[in-house]
């Protein structure tokens, strides 16, 4: 689907096996040839999507110049290893996910130790960890072959189509989340940074490996956001939307909210688990057990920061009680 003839955007959609279904690629028609933003799970069904509609536009492998990935989710990260190896095309990646990408995705056996030790140090039952952690275990494959990437710094510019981006670190879905904007047409291709209808999950993982206060960190992203005054923003999962400062104050509203209600579960001390079931009452799938989780964690710890929840440790578990209290 061509998005804005200008500047060359295409949107791709490709199939996830979640509740959440797609995720957007996005392809980028220049002079020289072609650029990729974000590249769906290793499936499949991706590779198809991918092939119907490069032979929709007549695109040979050697038409591919550069494949971008805006984080290390596998979603987003997981097809860029097939799409290497189909046009031998450099992927690029912001230096923190490249890092991440190589410590999580091509160590498998790390991050299911580690999220092992999350979930047991904060009070998940034990039959729980497994599912979760098997769930987790599930998504690695999506993200082979690896690639071999390049790394973008933030404020580096960038070529996409025929046109100039300026790369913007974002940090709060990931630790090294990056947007790519385009400041002629006021175009922002945001990644899970911006989601016109959810909200992006903002997770704490294990330490020492990533941000202490991701939510905090998100909350200055799309601050910084606003001052761009973008005029379109594409997101990853969802349609374009033109109302960015709007959306940009239900965030920070929905987070205020969420902020109230995690503080709240707290009374009379909670660990992680407990305010997670408190906070999220629906139905969880195993998958999105881990998302609720390492979210409610998110929110604790900047509670924490701001002084308003103190932790202590009983019987190996961390409980978060309000100061004060």
């Amino acid at each position: 689907m061509l998005l804005h003839e200008q500047l060359g955007i295409h949107q791709v959609r490709l199939t996830l096996p979640f509740r959440l279904n797609h995720v957007n690629g996005y392809a980028i028609k220049g002079s020289a040839g072609w650029d990729l933003i974000d590249t769906g799970l290793s499936q499949e069904s991706t590779y198809e999507e991918w092939l119907q509609f490069f032979k929709e536009q007549s695109i040979k492998p050697a038409d591919i110049k550069g494949i971008y990935v805006t984080h290390f989710h596998p979603d987003h990260y997981g097809c860029s290893g097939w799409l290497q190896k189909y046009s031998n095309a450099p992927v690029y990646i912001g230096t923190i996910d490249a890092g991440i990408v190589n410590r999580y995705w091509k160590n498998g056996d790390y991050i299911l130790r580690a999220m092992t030790g999350l979930f047991k140090d904060n009070g998940m039952p034990e039959e729980l960890i497994k599912k979760a952690v098997a769930s987790l275990a599930k998504m690695i494959p999506y993200t082979h072959p690896p690639a071999d990437m390049i790394t973008l710094q933030a404020g580096q510019t960038i070529s996409l189509g025929d046109y100039e981006y300026q790369v913007i670190i974002t940090p709060g879905h990931s630790d090294g989340h990056i947007c790519f904007y385009n400041q002629d047409h006021a175009v922002l291709i945001s990644g899970d940074h911006l989601l016109p209808e959810i909200t992006s999950c903002i997770s704490r993982w294990p330490q020492p490996e990533m941000e202490l206060n991701p939510l905090d960190n998100f909350l200055r992203s799309i601050d910084k956001i606003r001052s761009l005054n973008c005029k379109l923003v594409l997101p990853a999962h969802g349609k374009p939307f033109t109302n960015t400062e709007e959306r940009i104050r239900q965030l920070e509203n929905h987070h205020k909210e969420r902020l109230a209600l995690v503080k709240n579960s707290t009374a009379g001390g909670a660990n992680v688990y407990q305010v997670m079931r408190q906070v999220f009452s629906q139905e969880l799938s195993d998958h999105e057990i881990r998302f609720a989780f390492t979210e409610t964690l998110a929110h604790l710890v900047y509670l924490m920061y701001k002084g308003e929840l103190m932790t202590v440790s009983k019987n190996g578990i961390d409980i978060y009680r309000q100061c004060g209290a």
